[in-house]
């Protein structure tokens, strides 16, 4: 609406002038009129376009992100809990908006915030740890078909760099899960979690996946080690979070809240025994 009304007035305005420049060459009608008339239209409107809606859309970009900063309930929650983030904040999500538009400005915000929204895992209900849990299955295994050691940059970016070209397409879903997750640790939905309940589910589901794999389970041991294959890496976190999302949903959840966090999805384990969060 903002760009129509800039367009419009520019129009009117490159109208008028050229009018005024065409009656100083010659009388209305005559093809020299004419001609001189849509010449000089033309030229105005397009500088004048290219000189105000950039400025235009800018403005409406920042007023977007205003209005997107204080609608988005966790994003408001955030700025309202450290105020320091609202400027990096403001700045990722503008360029998601410069990007993309809306969603990529939704999951620009929630890439910046990501580290400190997974330490809120823990925290977070057991239905929206299951729904991250499905996320996260989906966003490696689209990864790991893609090509296994972006899947691994995925898990590992520490080690191995971020994944090239942005990562995953599911990345927007997962993403939006974790804010799920963040929003549910802060509203008081979150049932209590029993981790030692959830570490005897997560050493039963551990013997099931070797059974299931055999000794390719032990390159969880030592995942980030130099020489480690890294796409069996992959196969079996994919493996192991997916069986913890088949388990029934409310001990899934709790098992997903106690492997996930704190800043990122849980190192494997350093021995024989299952992953556990740190």
């Amino acid at each position: 609406m903002l760009e129509l009304l800039v367009a419009g007035t520019i129009g009117a305005a490159a109208a008028g002038l050229a009018w005024a420049i065409a009656r100083r060459i010659g009388p209305a009608g005559t093809k020299r009129h004419r001609a001189v008339l849509l010449v000089a239209f033309v030229s105005l409107f397009t500088l004048g376009s290219a000189a105000l809606m950039p400025h235009a859309r800018a403005w409406k970009q920042e007023r977007e992100v205003e209005a997107l900063l204080a609608r988005d309930p966790l994003f408001a929650a955030v700025v309202e809990d450290e105020p320091s983030l609202r400027e990096p904040l403001r700045e990722a999500v503008l360029g998601g908006f410069r990007g993309g538009g809306s969603g990529e400005a939704v999951a620009a915000g929630l890439r910046l915030l990501s580290p400190r929204l997974w330490r809120s895992v823990p925290g977070a209900s057991d239905a929206a740890a299951e729904g991250l849990g499905r996320a996260l299955v989906a966003t490696l295994a689209d990864l790991q078909a893609r090509d296994p050691q972006q899947c691994y940059r995925f898990l590992f970016p520490a080690v191995a760099g971020p994944p090239a070209g942005g990562g995953s397409p599911r990345d927007e879903g997962l993403l939006r899960a974790l804010g799920a997750a963040a929003l549910s640790a802060r509203d008081g939905s979150a049932e209590p979690l029993d981790r030692r309940a959830a570490a005897k589910q997560l050493e039963a589901v551990y013997g099931r996946l070797r059974e299931r794999h055999g000794s390719d389970v032990d390159v969880l041991k030592n995942a980030q080690a130099p020489d480690a294959d890294r796409s069996r890496v992959c196969a079996m976190r994919i493996a192991l979070y997916a069986e913890l999302v088949a388990l029934p949903p409310k001990a899934a959840g709790q098992a997903l809240r106690h492997v996930l966090g704190p800043a990122e999805p849980a190192a494997a384990p350093t021995a024989s025994s299952p992953p556990s969060a740190p």
